[in-house]
């Protein structure tokens, strides 16, 4: 009880510590970050696999390398920008964001610094950025000039994440209190004051260290595409004119350096391989999110583990009972189902989760379980061919060292494994070649009344082909009417051992049916095996024998005692003596003739058909018609012989030639005992299909319709004994029929009062001349 205890609860067992540890290393390395190159790498396809179009009224003006050639070297004079917030306004731009370091005053052009302040006082719609100090210590704002005169100031930090990659900011922050906007959240707070309510300023915390750089409000930014999908415009272009006023109205203009060696550059989610974004188009994506809420809310890493955990013990439950190929097909489609979700609610809910850590631990789950799963069957095989080996092979040979030259020691196993299946394969082989050869039928049924076994014998007995026949044949036996029934078959009623029955079809076929139930270990319904027998043969030996006893102890008996009576009652007078003779002869010649009739049917009824042999049917019919010759002589009858069939096509059967004659010869002593004197007894041969028939007609008086049904039987005669009626003993057209039937044939008559009869015997297996020649 021990070892099966065992048993049951080691599977749970281990399946509990695969899942244990499988979700356990999925949530440390959702909350480590332990995967967070792969979720970086997830979340930039994820971004880059849906990109919303541009908005259209975002321009960049871009100081690139064109712009410096035709301008001047850097930097330049700020009266150049100014020009450029002139334009912008009586072009009737909706605002700009100056992008430039304006920290420090002009030294060669102070008008310049004076002028670019009055043309964003005279604008009123310009936002300038301020930057965090050097090692983040203090910021850097506008001259206060310029601070005084633009609409908004924000700051312009962007996050880089591990890999060097911007996916991110804070919307405030600060030096020593996150109290300034970002550069894109002031532009907004300007334009589109409602749409900037969504980000509401964070309230100061106390404690905090007033020394330091604080940030509030972490975002995920998602960009409308890779570099170069905003509207870009030079800026010596715009100075030039030669950007028409209608390209700049209504638009807000992101004024920034662009050209190699002066601007900023980052990489995004969306730049694509060696490709960088410049940053005043960074800062454009950022207006373009926050304006549309287009922001990536990142959940927590608790949310993370809590997916994974979720997913690994789905899959451990679907583990449990899969097969190999379905486990491993749901360890894909939950791993893949992770990435789905993550992908789902980046682009409808706007919310991310790294699904790096659910896809380890839906991996790990299967290549675990699965070495669990093969050492228990390993265990299992080690135990059970332990077992054969001391059992032997099943017809009890020892087992061969199959694979014990094999370095893999599952490949010995398998190949022990191999052989042991071919042994049992071999000895199902051989019980159902034992089964299918017995003399006696076999049906072994289930309890759900299906045949799972049966062979040759019993589909022979029962006439059917298949399992559903064979039990619908069953069911249609004529079963005794006390037996109590139990879906068709004999109800046993927890009968001990088989129970035999010995039912008869109503064609002369006896059959001895044994039914015996099938007890099964698991207490399910009990099946049924049925053992089937022949006994016809039994049953009509017994009936000879009885039928024998019968002629012994009366027919024969009877011209014995006449006999023995007509010699104790002879006179010793000479003349009375010679006259019992002929009397004590006839007695003598009838007791010969039974005898001689008996033999004959004896003969007849064991011949067997293996020992028959090719023969013509022409020259048998001709040497019995020379046979009765002397009878029919005796009578002035006439016997005519017609066989010209069989000149065109040899009379060939297969038969006992004296089997055959002495039927023959039977029929047309019949015919010449029967018929009337100075008639004609016609004896025929003619083919008919695949058959020979041999027809034997006379001209006597007839048989009764009444009679006819006891012509075949045994000593069945039909005349009465008186000296005018033919003598017999009723066996000649039983010999007749047996040796008919032992051939394959009938034999059958055809008869009309005052006409005559016509005996008809039938012969199978007719063969045709040029196969007779052939052979």
């Amino acid at each position: 009880m021990k070892s099966v205890t065992a048993s049951l609860h080691r599977p749970t067992l281990e399946w509990l510590a695969v899942t244990f540890l499988c979700v356990a290393l999925a949530v440390l390395s959702a909350c480590e970050g332990w995967l967070w190159r792969i979720d970086h790498t997830l979340y930039d396809d994820a971004l880059s696999s849906w990109l919303r179009p541009p908005s259209s009224d975002l321009v960049i003006i871009a100081i690139d390398d064109a712009s410096l050639a035709s301008v001047g070297r850097w930097p330049w004079s700020r009266r150049l920008y100014a020009r450029l917030i002139d334009q912008a306004r009586s072009a009737g731009a909706a605002a700009v964001v100056l992008d430039l370091p304006l920290e420090t005053a002009s030294r060669d052009d102070p008008e310049g610094d004076r002028l670019l302040a009055q043309a964003m006082r005279n604008f009123r719609r310009v936002v300038l950025p301020l930057h965090q100090g050097g090692s983040g210590m203090g910021e850097e704002l506008p001259l206060p000039l310029f601070a005084n005169a633009a609409a908004s100031i924000g700051h312009d930090q962007l996050e880089f994440d591990p890999d060097g990659i911007v996916r991110s900011l804070y919307l405030w922050g600060g030096f020593g209190a996150a109290r300034n906007p970002h550069l894109a959240l002031a532009l907004l707070r300007l334009v589109e004051p409602e749409a900037a309510q969504r980000y509401r300023e964070p309230p100061l915390a106390d404690g905090l260290d007033n020394v330091l750089w604080q940030r509030a409000d972490w975002l995920h930014i998602r960009f409308a595409g890779p570099p170069g999908s905003y509207t870009h415009h030079p800026f010596r272009a715009v100075l030039n004119g030669d950007v028409p006023d209608a390209a700049l109205r209504g638009k807000i203009l992101f004024v920034g350096l662009t050209a190699t060696g002066l601007g900023e550059a980052v990489p995004t989610p969306t730049s694509g391989l060696l490709q960088q974004m410049q940053g005043i188009e960074v800062q454009a994506n950022v207006f373009d999110a926050l304006r549309r809420g287009a922001t990536v809310t990142t959940l927590s890493p608790w949310a993370a583990a809590a997916v994974a955990a979720v997913l690994v013990v789905l899959l451990m439950l679907f583990l449990l009972h899969a097969g190999p190929s379905a486990g491993l097909i749901a360890t894909f489609l939950l791993g893949g189902w992770a990435v789905v979700l993550a992908f789902v609610g980046l682009h409808v809910g706007g919310w991310w989760f790294g699904p790096a850590p659910a896809v380890l631990g839906c991996a790990l789950a299967y290549p675990l379980w699965s070495w669990r799963r093969l050492e228990s069957a390993q265990r299992y095989l080690d135990a059970e061919l332990v077992a054969l080996e001391r059992e032997g092979t099943p017809f009890g040979e020892p087992l061969k060292a199959v694979g014990a030259h094999s370095a893999d020691p599952l490949e010995r196993r398998i190949g022990i494994v191999r052989q042991v299946a071919q042994h049992q394969r071999d000895v199902r082989r051989f019980m159902a070649a034992t089964l299918e050869h017995l003399p006696i039928g076999v049906v072994v049924i289930d309890p759900y009344d299906r045949v799972i076994l049966h062979n040759g014998q019993a589909r022979l007995l029962l006439h059917a082909s298949h399992g559903e026949a064979v039990l619908e044949a069953l069911r249609a036996l004529p079963w005794p009417a006390y037996l109590p029934m139990r879906d068709g078959l004999p109800d046993l009623g927890g009968f001990k051992g088989a129970r035999q029955f010995e039912l008869s079809n109503g064609e002369r076929h006896c059959l001895l049916v044994s039914v015996a139930d099938l007890t099964l270990e698991s207490g399910a319904p009990p099946g049924r095996v049925i053992g089937l027998a022949d006994v016809t043969v039994m049953h009509e030996a017994r009936r000879s024998r009885e039928d024998t006893m019968h002629f012994l102890s009366h027919d024969l008996r009877a011209p014995l005692a006449s006999i023995l009576t007509l010699i104790e009652g002879c006179s010793p007078s000479p003349e009375q003596q010679a006259a019992q003779i002929p009397r004590i002869a006839r007695y003598a010649r009838s007791a010969l003739d039974l005898a001689d009739g008996l033999f004959r049917l004896v003969r007849a009824e064991g011949s067997d058909p293996r020992d028959f042999v090719e023969l013509d049917l022409a020259g048998l019919v001709d040497s019995a018609a020379d046979e009765v010759w002397p009878q029919a002589h005796a009578r002035g009858i006439r016997v005519e012989v017609d066989t010209h069939a069989a000149d065109s096509e040899e009379a060939i059967v297969r038969g006992d030639f004296s089997l055959l004659r002495r039927a023959v010869i039977n029929l047309l002593t019949n015919a010449i005992k029967y018929g009337a004197p100075n008639s004609t007894v016609g004896v025929s041969l003619q083919a008919d299909g695949g058959d020979w028939l041999i027809r034997v007609r006379d001209q006597g008086a007839g048989i009764p319709r009444e009679a006819l049904p006891r012509l075949f039987r045994r000593f069945g005669r039909i005349g009465g004994d008186g000296p005018a009626q033919p003598s017999g003993v009723g066996l000649g057209l039983l010999i007749v029929k047996t040796v008919a039937e032992r051939h394959g044939g009938t034999v059958t008559v055809d008869s009309t009062p005052g006409q005559g009869s016509t005996f008809e015997m039938r012969l199978p297996l007719r063969v045709p001349l040029s196969t007779s020649q052939a052979v």
